[in-house]
């Protein structure tokens, strides 16, 4: 059962790896931001039956955030169900063949987002594709200013009461994530999709503001070693999941 979350933008309850949404585009097709680690049939049918609610034509984008397989993994199965689907994708994170033709997980990217900084791509009238190289080289946000919805991939991981970065191990290049996030924090809107953790309902930049001015703490021995065990224990969980 999809969530609602903003006026045609909505959460795919079915997702596994990462946070899964569906947002209409101005151009009457339904856009896909991410795809988890792998696709099911529950998420197909959550994917059609906002279709026919909506009345859109078909799936129109694969807006991808960033390489990294719990967002990517089920993309080549997305795009057998969805084959017109233009797979969008950040310039940094697509490998570009003797054609130049790019791809990103055996899959040709249809529309490659720059790389640079602040600047900003029209991916249609209602979503726009912002860079934020760090996290991977190719990280993207999309700003669907209609809705007031930004979705960060992993630029962002919202927990209960607070919003946290990713661990600096985990970014490919953490000076330039943290410049990132300040550039985020300028350009959001007031509502926010990460791709983890909970839907932030207000005031996200303001949020991610004040997480940009926090100064990255020193981790202890033993404090690194709790959390890699959180993660080892928690891929090993969603791979059971997904056997």
């Amino acid at each position: 059962m999809t969530k609602r979350i903003a006026s045609n933008v909505w959460q795919l309850h079915a997702a596994r790896g990462c946070n899964v949404y569906a947002v209409e585009a101005d151009d009457r097709k339904l856009a896909v931001v991410d795809c988890g680690l792998r696709i099911s049939e529950i998420m197909i049918r959550e994917i059609n039956e906002i279709l026919i609610e909506t009345d859109l034509r078909e799936v129109g984008y694969v807006l991808v955030t960033h390489k990294h397989r719990d967002h990517t993994g089920g993309l080549s199965s997305l795009h057998k169900y969805f084959p017109d689907a233009k797979i969008v994708a950040g310039e940094g994170d697509c490998f570009f063949d003797t054609d130049n033709q790019p791809w990103i997980d055996a899959n040709p990217v249809s529309i490659v987002v720059s790389g640079e900084m602040g600047s900003i791509t029209e991916l249609t009238t209602n979503i726009k594709g912002l860079p934020l190289p760090g996290h991977t080289i190719g990280s993207l946000a999309f700003i669907c200013e209609k809705s007031g919805v930004t979705f960060t991939g992993d630029a962002v991981i919202s927990h209960v009461n607070t919003l946290a970065r990713p661990l600096k191990f985990l970014n490919a290049d953490d000076t330039l994530y943290l410049e990132s996030l300040k550039t985020l924090a300028s350009l959001a809107t007031d509502i926010g999709a990460p791709g983890h953790g909970l839907i932030i309902e207000h005031s996200f930049a303001e949020r991610i503001s004040d997480l940009a001015e926090q100064p990255r703490q020193k981790m202890n021995p033993s404090e690194a070693y709790r959390i890699i065990k959180g993660l080892i224990a928690f891929i090993r969980l969603r791979r059971r999941k997904n056997v």
